[in-house]
């Protein structure tokens, strides 16, 4: 688990390096406020800045399906949202984002490079 401070994509790799998989994400499960889904449905382009763009501070992590009743029970008993975006890849490296169509997205970046 680790915060969503230098962008979705650049965090989740970090995760997935560190933890010798890649990932993919679903970009139509991605949990938006009113004002970016809004945004995004003016102006698809702006898919990339979400996936891309740091300081969200949400929490990103990754479990074993088999956990996914008791991650279920523990958002509801504490009335925070938690949202499956993805899956990981076992076989894989990298991390792959999939739009609506389940195409791939290719961000010019995939968020901000401490060095």
């Amino acid at each position: 688990a680790l915060d969503v401070s230098d962008g979705l994509l650049a965090d989740l790799e970090h995760l997935c390096r560190v933890s010798g998989v890649g990932a993919h994400v679903e970009t139509a499960a991605l949990p938006l406020s009113d004002a970016a889904g809004k945004a995004l449905a003016g102006d698809s382009r702006l898919m990339e800045t979400i996936l891309t763009g740091g300081d969200d501070y949400e929490i990103l992590f990754a479990a074993p399906p088999a956990h996914a009743a008791g991650i279920a029970r523990v958002a509801a008993e504490t009335g925070v949202p938690i949202t499956r975006i993805g899956w990981i890849d076992d076989a894989g490296e990298g991390v792959l984002a999939l739009g609506a169509d389940g195409r791939p997205l290719i961000p010019k970046q995939v968020g901000f490079r401490h060095f």
